[in-house]
């Protein structure tokens, strides 16, 4: 017997926040770096992309069925990867990224975490955070 059985099979959920909807260690080889030894070929790249969504999302999902996909965001990633050419700097990646979410008017702010992982030994990664939110209007 379930603890929640005396429980309505349908309740109706209070939203007291806003929704972050999460991507997490995406790899993916890309043509990054400033250095010499970095240009003309690949290197893993990880992407962790955490968007927080505007206040009352989710009645706007249920109503409209409108959302903020992390399969776009994914997508985006993916082709800029496969297709952008050579960038610099994982800062211009990043804002790359932040500047794609946010075009979504669900997506209020967002944090990206671009790290190439394979650059020193002795660290997990290195690389850049940014925090970027919808321009007030």
């Amino acid at each position: 017997m379930s603890v929640h059985s005396d429980l309505p099979l349908k309740h109706e959920l209070i939203e007291e926040a806003q929704d972050t909807i999460l991507i997490d260690g995406l790899l993916l080889p890309t043509e990054i770096g400033i250095l010499e030894s970095e240009k003309g070929r690949r290197q893993t790249v990880r992407f962790d992309v955490e968007i927080v969504t505007i206040p009352g999302y989710r009645k706007i999902v249920r109503e409209k069925g409108t959302f903020v996909s992390y399969a776009d965001t994914v997508t985006f990633i993916q082709e800029k990867a496969a297709s952008g050419g050579h960038i610099d700097l994982v800062e211009d990646w990043a804002e790359a990224v932040a500047e794609f979410v946010l075009a979504n008017p669900l997506a209020e702010r967002v944090t990206v975490k671009v790290t190439k992982p394979e650059i020193f030994d002795e660290a997990q990664g290195v690389g850049i955070r940014i925090s970027r939110r919808r321009a007030e209007a």
